[in-house]
């Protein structure tokens, strides 16, 4: 009887073992791809049962119970637990370990290390929405993400340049942008390249991060490591985004006083300073014959100016096939760019193929290869600032009267039968019509890039490795410009433009490691190699000149004289060897010291060779110390180096050119002495840091203070008139960035269906041009009708100087006879300063089961704006600011502009009652604007990018050919929470140079992008 009830009760346990146990499916996939994984180790946690997932990243695992967690690891990603309680099906997103201590980073030649082993600062960048809130040049997506690194792209509309700097300007006339990297060789740049392809982005800041890379990275590098095929079977991919741009008129235009001067009407004038707008009948403006109207109603156009802008988009498709087998790995890419700006006409269209290969020749011999073509067309590349042809410059200038049924027929016939704009000011001297300047000023750019490398990899021995390596870079570029007859003054003939220039470069390089254990405690790594970078570039530009035989014939022999100019381009060979190794005891300590030397073409033999090293330690300090359990790691760090730097070609000889005219030409000799004695110019940065990690790595801290001088900088000084020269070329100078920068990351909640992690960065950089040369201290970089660009010794780097109001010894303004405060005569004043007191950013990620959303704001405190937009448009009286004291009233210093205090010359208080006309004709204008009045605080706190996706489950895709299927909400520069400069985009400059800091004018809107991204894995 007891056996018999043993036995019942045994199998009544088993049968309510097998009833509990259960099978569990799922799909785990690369976080950043948005690809399947496959691979992945999935335990059944405190168990032996175990499975990896296939080539489609599925996996199947029988389980005992609901109480069970299984445990998902991959070598270089998060591992992660997820309880499997009611669920049969769990999908996992493995992202790579960026808060786990064996992250893995890209930094010198391509070489991977160990985040924790390095002795400088490196911040990486997460990639997957670069492919999702897409823009069409890469380093804009960058923006608040990466501590200390300030982004401003250029007014040249779609497609647009940017400015990079990062931890602060260092050259006074030279370059103090980062060095860009590709697949460990350097790049002329990564604005094209298609974000569909990068595997990852990494920072290193700073000259003790990219000391090895050579003088150009002096001022930092950006690494940008791009996919390669995977083992496993072929993968297809289709990635496509929707994006709309929504232009955002910052400015409030004034809809009251219409057209005209002094409160009276008239037709011809291009103010708003005319009477109020209240319907009655006035003369119509058009000088168009066969225009029908000759009055009509004097009313306000709120929607004049927001008309001529239209919807923009950037809709995206790319194509990867990726895959291969043990020995050969296949990546392949299409992508197709269709984009058109906010101004109209303004559009881009890019294709993109990439192909990849990598293959295992033998057991020790790996072929790496790469090729990438970039084809790229845009159609009216934007003209920037004053030009007279940039269409926004005058549709912001539009008096506030003008229909635009009316000013959008931007042209008519004359009598004679000419062609002619359609203008209420014909011929004016800064005045046209917005959409003549759209459709009758043309520009189209060609661009045709190709970047290649091969390299091959040899293990001669366990730990030995040799690679070699050459790549190209170059860009080929066709540009044409048709300006038709009756554009006022920048081609009142017409005329036509052609243009062709091409710029390589080509480096080929070795590299020898070799690595060993000495024993349980100690690790060394050697390095070894040389380098032959080959820079050449040239142009071709030839034009009808200013007069158009037959009118809006484009063709260059259409002329009397074709005007032609030939760049010969700045030639440079620079040869490198180099060498840097690591010592490691017990994983925990490291030190790492480089060497390199170059030879460079653009210095005298004397000095062409120059030697710079760097040296770094770096002790973790968890590993040798027992901390508290809630303390993870910690970690310190130091270096130093020195980079050395060459100067542009052409300064070791006086140059001569050659010009047409007369009966032979012209030939003019180079203003500039030659420097037969240039030194290399020298960066010099210290860098101590601390890398601490708390609660599990819930809470993680990583703080920077920093250091660099840069000497012997190359500028000119001034010669005495009758020397045969104006200036010569000198070494001098001294510009000290000082600075601390601090990653703060927090994981507020982590679940096995819910995760919120958090990152913020601050930086603040203080940058002082601590000496430049006794002969000159102060260097003039930049300037305009409002003002200068300078870098003055004991000064900030970057100050600019305009003109001002005229104050007394007690800085009272002196108001002259007519009530209007006096000003200075010329560029004295300092106005502004754009480098910020600090920048940061705060980026949210949230992950709820297969929901996920990203959220990024970007904070920018102090610096400041010159704005010659508001010195023209305010004396123009377009704008609401403009409104108070029309009708007269406005005392300077008392009931207006009262936070100045303003005396007449005889020293008693203002008393003159002035119109806002007088006031703000008398500081604006385009000539000689008032820089003190116009500039504005450059604080600005915004909504950068909003992502919003969820991953339907490959269980719910049912029969449907498809193994994964991902669609997103995404948005960028949604709206500004603070935006202290007003009707200004702090992001937006003049170009990409440094004088091109801290200036507005007449950038195209601000624009908001917002659509929806859709990812398909086949």
């Amino acid at each position: 009887m007891k056996k018999s009830l043993l036995v019942l009760f045994l199998a009544l346990f088993a049968i309510q073992g097998m009833a509990q146990e259960r099978t569990v499916t799922g799909t785990v996939i690369d976080a950043d791809a948005d690809a399947p994984l496959p691979g992945v180790s999935i335990l059944v946690k405190g168990t032996n049962t175990g499975t990896i997932t296939d080539i489609d990243g599925q996996y199947s695992i029988s389980v005992p119970g609901s109480s069970a967690t299984l445990v998902f690891s991959y070598l270089g990603y998060g591992q992660q637990e997820r309880a499997v309680g009611n669920n049969s099906e769990i999908n996992v997103s493995l992202a790579a370990e960026e808060s786990a201590l064996s992250e893995v980073v890209v930094t010198a030649f391509g070489l991977e290390r160990e985040k924790k082993a390095l002795t400088y600062t490196v911040q990486d960048v997460k990639t997957e929405e670069l492919s999702q809130a897409r823009e069409l040049n890469v380093m804009n997506s960058l923006s608040g993400k990466v501590a200390g690194l300030s982004i401003n792209r250029s007014g040249s509309g779609v497609g647009s340049p940017t400015r990079v700097i990062l931890r602060g300007n260092r050259s006074i006339t030279g370059n103090s942008q980062p060095l860009y990297i590709v697949d460990g060789v350097p790049a002329a740049g990564i604005e094209n390249l298609n974000p569909d392809d990068i595997e990852s982005i990494n920072v290193l800041k700073g000259p003790n991060a990219a000391a090895l890379y050579g003088s150009r990275a002096n001022n930092g590098a950006i690494v940008v490591n791009t996919k390669r095929g995977r083992e496993g079977g072929f993968q297809v991919n289709i990635n496509t985004s929707y994006m709309f741009d929504t232009p955002i008129l910052l400015t409030n235009f004034q809809n009251v006083y219409g057209q005209g001067s002094g409160g009276v009407y008239s037709r011809a004038s291009e103010f708003s300073w005319g009477p109020r707008m209240d319907g009655s009948s006035v003369p119509f403006w058009s000088p168009d014959p066969n225009s029908g109207i000759e009055n009509y109603p004097f009313s306000p156009q709120p929607n004049n100016v927001s008309d001529f802008y239209q919807t923009g988009h950037n809709f995206a498709t790319t194509l990867t096939v990726s895959g291969g087998n043990e020995k050969n790995q296949t990546y392949f890419s299409y992508t197709f760019n269709d984009a058109a700006g906010v101004v109209p006409g303004n559009a881009l269209g890019r294709h993109s193929v990439n192909l990849r290969l990598t293959n295992k020749l033998t057991d020790r011999l790996t072929l790496d290869s790469k090729i990438n073509y970039i084809k790229q067309d845009i159609d009216n590349q934007l003209t920037q600032g004053e030009n007279y042809s940039n269409p926004t410059r005058h549709i912001l200038r539009l008096p506030r009267n003008i229909r635009t049924e009316d000013i959008s027929n931007f042209e008519f016939v004359n009598e004679a039968g000419l062609l002619r704009q359609n203008y209420f000011n014909p011929g004016s001297n800064g005045g046209a019509n917005p959409y003549w300047a759209a459709n009758r000023n043309l520009r189209t750019n060609t661009l045709d890039r190709i970047i290649a490398f091969t390299s091959l990899n040899y293990e001669l021995a366990e730990g030995l490795n040799v690679l070699a390596r050459a790549a190209l870079d170059r860009s080929t570029g066709d540009s044409e410009e048709k300006l038709w007859a009756d554009s006022y003054i920048i081609a009142q003939g017409g005329r036509y433009s052609v243009g062709f220039s091409e710029s390589m470069e080509i480096n080929t390089d070795f590299l020898i490691t070799y690595e060993k254990s000495l024993s349980d405690d100690w690790y060394f790594n050697v390095n070894a190699g040389g380098n032959a970078r080959i820079n050449r570039n040239s142009g071709l530009n030839s034009n009808t000149g200013p007069q158009l035989t037959i009118p809006n014939f484009f063709a260059l022999s259409n002329t009397q004289q074709v005007l032609s100019t030939h760049n010969v381009g700045a030639p440079r060979n620079v040869n490198s060897l180099y060498g840097f190794g690591q010592l490691a005891w017990k994983n925990s300590i490291f030190l790492d010291i480089t060497a390199r030397n170059d030879w460079s073409s653009t210095l005298p033999r004397a000095n062409w060779s120059f030697f710079y090293p760097s040296v770094g330690l770096n002790a973790v300090l968890s590993d040798l110390v027992a901390f508290p359990e809630w303390f993870t790691f910690a970690k310190v760090r130091g270096s130093f180096a020195e980079v050395g730097n060459d100067t542009n070609p052409y300064q070791l000889q006086r140059t001569a050119s050659l010009a047409a005219g007369g009966l032979g030409g012209y030939l003019s000799l180079s203003t500039t002495l030659p420097n037969e004695n240039l030194l290399p110019e020298t960066t010099q940065s210290i860098e101590i840091g601390a890398d601490m990690r708390f609660l599990d790595n819930r809470v993680g801290l990583d703080f920077t203070y920093y250091r660099t001088n840069s000497f012997n900088q190359l500028f000119t000084v001034a010669l005495p008139v009758g020397s045969g020269a104006s200036q010569f070329f000198t070494n001098g100078g001294n510009v000290q960035n000082t600075g601390v920068e601090t990653v703060l990351t927090l994981t507020p909640v982590r679940k096995s269906d819910f995760n919120w992690d958090i990152s913020m960065n601050f930086a603040r950089n203080i940058p002082l041009v601590v000496e430049i040369n006794d002969d000159r201290p102060s260097v003039e970089i930049g300037g305009d009708f409002l003002r200068r660009y300078r870098v003055e010794e004991g000064r900030p780097f970057g100050e600019v100087y305009s003109r001002g109001y005229l104050r007394d010894d007690q800085g009272r303004v002196i108001v002259g006879a007519n009530g209007v405060p006096r000003t200075t005569p010329g560029f004295t004043v300092n106005v502004a300063n754009y480098n910020p007191r600090w920048l940061g950013g705060i980026q949210n990620s949230f992950t709820y089961k297969n929901f996920r959303a990203n959220f990024t704001i970007d904070f920018r405190e102090g610096g400041s704006i010159a704005s010659l937009t508001n010195a023209i448009i305010y004396a123009d009286g377009v704008t609401e600011e403009t409104l108070e004291g029309r009708e007269g009233g406005l005392i300077f210093g008392e009931n207006f502009m009262a936070h100045e205090t303003a005396v007449l010359e005889s020293g008693e208080p203002n008393n003159i009652p002035i119109t806002a006309e007088q006031f703000w004709v008398n500081m604006g204008g385009r000539n000689a604007p008032i820089g003190e009045v116009f500039s504005y605080s450059a604080t600005n706190i915004r909504m950068r990018e909003a992502v919003i996706g969820y991953t339907i489950p490959s269980s719910k895709l049912g029969n449907l050919p498809i193994r994964s299927l991902g669609i997103n909400f995404v948005a960028r520069n949604l709206f500004f929470f603070l935006n202290e400069a007003g009707n200004i985009d702090p992001d937006v400059t003049v170009g990409t140079g440094a004088a091109a800091e801290g200036f507005d004018s007449f950038g195209p809107p601000t624009a908001r992008s917002y659509g929806f991204n859709l990812n398909i894995g086949l």
